[in-house]
């Protein structure tokens, strides 16, 4: 059995813009914070969960309470389905509706790891399109370090396709931290995006509309090294 691990905002969905700015906007109406450094890369983990303690730790001087974070997220979500209406914020990459159906069919498991919260990258995989609802998934909820998100997510895939190991499992995504994840957890990575091939990742798609090259790179992708 293969592993085939996404991402979803800019792998899957076509959501980073729009993720983004709800995400700022949610901290400003609640806790009146306002310059955020949207350099996610800088933060210590690019997921929400740990930037969300670097801002409150830079600007409030302490972690955020549990009610606050419930806030947090609340407030989030809210912003995500008022941006909703214009349903051309919330895209799939071209393919994608399709793609995670294909590998199922070809009996690849797949499962989600994402660097957000599992709400709302259920929302935005939701509103895109895509049906991620009977597969893993492990998010920010999860962790704050991606790694530990990645690795979360193959130890329920292993309890949900009842294997106790995997012949190959492979991450695919679009950011720098997703090429970091995937090189400190030594498995297979493939890129969405031009952009990472300036970064040295060999293998990349610009989507899933080929489908043909996925599959190559599926099978050809290695561990960093």
């Amino acid at each position: 059995m293969q592993l085939v691990i996404f991402d979803v905002d800019g792998t899957l969905t076509d959501t980073n813009k729009v993720d983004a700015d709800c995400f700022v906007r949610a901290f400003y109406e609640e806790f009146s914070i306002f310059y955020i450094n949207q350099n996610w890369q800088e933060y210590t983990h690019s997921t929400d969960a740990g930037i969300t303690q670097q801002i409150f730790q830079k600007n409030l001087g302490r972690l955020p309470a549990k009610e606050e974070l419930f806030r947090l997220k609340k407030r989030f979500i809210y912003l995500l389905h008022q941006a909703a209406q214009n349903q051309n914020l919330f895209n799939a990459i071209l393919g994608a509706t399709s793609v995670i159906s294909k590998l199922q069919q070809l009996d690849y498991c797949i499962a989600i790891a994402t660097g957000g919260w599992q709400d709302s990258a259920i929302f935005k995989l939701q509103k895109a399109g895509i049906n991620a609802i009977n597969v893993p998934i492990a998010s920010a909820d999860d962790s704050l370090s991606r790694e530990d998100i990645i690795e979360t997510v193959i130890l329920r895939a292993k309890k949900w396709y009842k294997t106790d190991i995997f012949q190959k499992a492979v991450f695919i995504g679009d950011g720098l931290w997703d090429v970091k994840a995937a090189a400190n957890l030594k498995i297979p990575f493939i890129g969405v995006g031009n952009a990472l091939v300036n970064h040295g990742v060999q293998h990349t798609i610009n989507d899933f509309s080929n489908y043909k090259k996925l599959q190559q790179l599926l099978i050809e992708a290695k561990p960093s090294k």
